[in-house]
């Protein structure tokens, strides 16, 4: 005897079906509005790479004095210990100068040497990539009062900022608090046109580790505890940022 197939049908109320839309609405929504953070998340898994932009270097001492201590010494001091922060969280980390040298040299352009080794650095961060990039400097003032860590990013860029804002926070946390000890102190997010975060494509910030004009952030500067948590908080930001 042949048995008809049983047909099974599932009905669904029209609560649960609205129920349903509107949860998919808000699901969808959530998606849209948080796209960048979604893509964010997404490079982070697939791309791994961050470059470090120790500045100046080679003829170009930058700041400071040279019977003192010089700015190229130190942003690439400070760049070198980051490197090391950043390998431990399994980054692939590209630095643009890895010793006391200028880099106008890699650059074809018809211009000044300063100009050129800008080129350069830019060209560099172009061609790997990078998840994000940091370029290290010393800042300098006609006022020895003049201190604290100031984190730059290009001024219409939403990304720049939010990077720049999770890095001041992480100084502010890790070196002028639990380091320094010093609630008076705390980091500034300014956004400026810095041929280094106008010409790149990808997301940076230009981090001034510090006034080497100032008797005592000359002396912090020279310090590889203090430059060492620099890094350490620096790290901290961009793995921040990344989440």
């Amino acid at each position: 005897m042949n048995r008809k197939p049983k047909i099974y049908i599932i009905k669904f109320n029209k609560r649960f079906l609205t129920l349903a839309g509107i949860i998919l609405i808000i699901i969808l929504g959530i998606v849209f509005l948080n796209n960048s953070r979604a893509s964010k998340i997404f490079n982070y898994k697939v791309k791994q790479t961050i470059v470090i932009d120790p500045g100046h270097g080679g003829i170009d001492g930058g700041t400071g004095d040279p019977k003192d201590v010089l700015e190229k010494d130190i942003n690439l001091d400070i760049g070198s210990k980051l490197k090391k922060e950043l390998l431990v969280e399994g980054f692939d980390v590209v630095m643009t100068r890895e010793q006391d040298e200028s880099l106008e040299d890699l650059s074809d352009i018809n211009s000044s040497r300063y100009r050129r080794d800008l080129d350069a650095r830019k060209s560099i961060i172009n061609n790997h990539e990078p998840l994000v990039y940091v370029s290290i400097h010393v800042n300098s003032s006609k006022s020895s009062s003049a201190r604290g860590v100031k984190v730059y990013h290009f001024p219409s860029s939403e990304e720049g900022k939010e990077l720049a804002e999770t890095i001041a926070n992480s100084v502010d946390t890790y070196l002028y608090g639990e380091l320094l000890k010093d609630d008076n102190l705390s980091s500034e997010v300014l956004s400026e046109n810095f041929y280094i975060l106008r010409e790149t494509k990808y997301t940076g910030v230009l981090v001034e580790a510090g006034f080497i004009t100032n008797p005592e952030e000359n002396r912090l500067l020279k310090d590889q505890k203090y430059k060492e948590k620099l890094a350490f908080a620096i790290k901290k930001g961009i793995l921040e940022y990344l989440k």
